[in-house]
């Protein structure tokens, strides 16, 4: 498994996420062994074969499961059962929850809006920018790939972090 984050250029401070000798195990089935990581602001996408623990490490990372073992941190706070991490943290599932009639721009200039942005335009082209979008940013979501569309949905995050798990043959920005 290979972590890869990409600095959006951003000069404020922002959080990282810190794993430290972590493992989580189901059963007598070890799903993540001793994972020491740290993962520093922007977009950053898991990458590895099906069954090497992404999906697991993730689920860490966001607080939905704790580690067996070790520690897992966002911005220096636990991050199992901590909400006040997702104020840090942007997560892109693997479940697909785009409308494929509207453009990135509409969608994620539409979240901008609703999330009371105060310059929602602005903010969706930097976002779009970050998750290397503007190309395509004008097709209907429901011609891209599942990578892009899993790009589209991180660029609505308004997060200082955003993680993703990334499936053979997709390429996070930067990749």
């Amino acid at each position: 498994m290979t972590a890869t984050a990409i600095e959006p250029g951003a000069t404020t401070k922002m959080a990282t996420v810190e794993l430290t000798g972590v493992s989580h195990w189901y059963g007598n089935v070890v799903a993540v062994n001793d994972v020491t990581l740290t993962i520093g602001p922007g977009v950053t996408g898991l990458l590895g074969p099906n069954g090497a623990g992404k999906t697991t490490v993730l689920h860490m990372m966001a607080g939905f499961l704790p580690p067996s073992q070790g520690t897992v941190t966002v911005g220096g706070r636990p991050s199992w059962r901590n909400p006040d991490v997702y104020k840090e943290l942007g997560l892109v599932t693997e479940r697909e929850s785009v409308p494929g009639y509207l453009t990135a721009q509409e969608f994620v200039y539409a979240s901008a809006k609703l999330h009371g942005l105060r310059d929602p335009a602005a903010a969706t082209a930097k976002a779009l920018g970050i998750v290397e979008m503007n190309d395509a940013k004008d097709r209907r979501i429901s011609t891209y790939s599942k990578g892009m569309r899993q790009r589209t949905r991180a660029g609505l995050k308004q997060s200082r972090l955003i993680l993703g798990v990334v499936g053979r043959g997709e390429v996070f920005p930067g990749g």
